[in-house]
């Protein structure tokens, strides 16, 4: 695997765009490999724990042996062990598959994490549907809405290789128990300008008056990109919103989008019941905002036919040309101005 720092001297912490530039093919659970490796060089109590994820030439194993464990298929174990590591002043990332960090030792997050306020980091591959041919027993569609509702849990969905840079050394600098979400082997790199990552804090990429669109993830923030792109060329102005941060919620940036729009459309990789899009509901119930929420995302069932990554997103209508469609027939018309009546001649 690649170095933290190119042949032509980038570096992943000072010059991360320029480092992933270098690094074309890297996906984002690659890109969170390196960039991890890299902070254990400069903060000592950086500990990694793994079920059974780590492959020959693993980056923070070949560089930090001592400070890594791999544990096995053994999540509860693992996060028993992260606890009680963490207790003893370790930054402990545990790292394993989305489906059995969230689920399979769900009771582990919920009493050691959440309820211990744990120094710990649980970082998880396969969100979503990108474990695709695996089935659902590989597939995570549910494990947002259940961490999102534990008190005390930050939950993170970075968008590309470089919000999963920004976000791991993020939550090295912050206290507490953590769920990063990433997929499996799609490359994520978008080109669009952004402000500076903070989390908790959703950012704007793309200014629109028509529809707000609020995304999360790697497929959630490209397809609403260009979501945005196609709306344009048929003259409908669309707000993009890249909500990183499901928990702490910004909420204003929603009751921004809803002022500034007369539609909001969520997008993510996820259980249209429970992640982004419940979220959202509940911020325009709560607020009164009077705004309809067109919620693309996965419907509510377990897709077990076997198939790509793409072809699952597609099945669930999570692709740019049929969300366009869902948003151009639930976008309101605008209403006229009254014309004032016309003064009688004579």
């Amino acid at each position: 695997m690649t170095s933290s720092t190119t042949s032509s001297g980038a570096d992943l912490l000072t010059s991360p765009e320029d480092w992933l530039r270098e690094q074309p093919s890297l996906a984002n659970r690659q890109v969170f490999r390196h960039t991890l490796a890299r902070l254990a060089d400069v903060e000592p109590r950086v500990v990694l724990l793994e079920a059974d994820l780590a492959g020959g030439g693993d980056p923070f194993a070949a560089r930090h042996p001592g400070r890594f464990i791999n544990l096995g298929i053994c999540e509860a174990a693992m996060l028993d062990i992260a606890c009680g590591m963490a207790a003893t002043g370790h930054v402990v990332f545990a790292h394993t598959f989305a489906p059995f960090g969230a689920m399979r030792a769900c009771e582990q997050v919920r009493l050691g994490l959440a309820y211990g306020r744990a120094n710990v980091k649980l970082v998880c591959d396969y969100g979503g549907l990108s474990g695709a041919f695996f089935g659902p027993t590989h597939h995570a569609i549910e494990d947002l809405a259940i961490l999102r509702a534990m008190p005390g849990m930050t939950v993170v969905s970075p968008a590309d290789g470089l919000e999963t840079i920004q976000a791991t050394r993020a939550l090295l600098e912050m206290e507490g128990p953590v769920y990063l979400r990433l997929g499996r082997n799609r490359v994520s790199r978008l080109d669009v300008a952004r402000p500076a990552f903070a989390l908790g804090r959703a950012m704007c990429l793309r200014e629109g008056s028509d529809v707000g669109i609020i995304a999360h993830g790697e497929v959630g923030v490209s397809v609403a990109l260009d979501v945005a792109t196609r709306l344009e060329a048929q003259g409908v102005s669309a707000r993009v919103v890249n909500l990183h941060t499901l928990k702490p919620f910004d909420e204003e940036a929603i009751l921004e989008t809803a002022e500034r729009t007369r539609l909001l459309v969520t997008v993510e990789e996820h259980s249209i019941l429970g992640g982004l899009g419940g979220a959202v509901c509940e911020s325009v119930a709560t607020h009164g905002l009077g705004r309809r929420v067109v919620r693309a995302g996965i419907q509510d069932r377990y897709d077990s036919t076997a198939g790509t990554h793409e072809a699952l997103l597609q099945r669930h209508g999570l692709e740019s040309a049929a969300l366009v469609d869902s948003i151009l027939t639930a976008l309101p018309r605008p209403r006229l101005t009254a014309l004032a009546p016309a003064a009688r001649r004579g």
